[in-house]
């Protein structure tokens, strides 16, 4: 899991709202990104950084964006 512990709860908030998370591969320039799930184009994608500059600020766009998703619920 990711080494920020604000990240990490953003994660769990993910996954327990239908959310899919994806590591990157190694190299990548992020830590992984996060998808909803409508699993189509039109589907909702956030980016995961590895060493944001705030993880507590990184946390709350992720949770934004779950809330924010107009997909739950199928």
């Amino acid at each position: 899991m990711h080494p920020s512990k604000h990240i990490r709860e953003a994660l769990e908030y993910a996954e327990a709202n239908g959310w899919t998370i994806a590591k990157a591969r190694p190299g990548a320039h992020i830590w992984g990104s996060i998808y909803c799930m409508l699993n189509t184009r039109e589907g909702c994608r956030v980016n995961v950084y590895s060493t944001p500059k705030n993880p507590q600020d990184h946390a709350k766009r992720l949770r934004r964006a779950v809330d924010r998703c107009q997909h739950q619920g199928g």
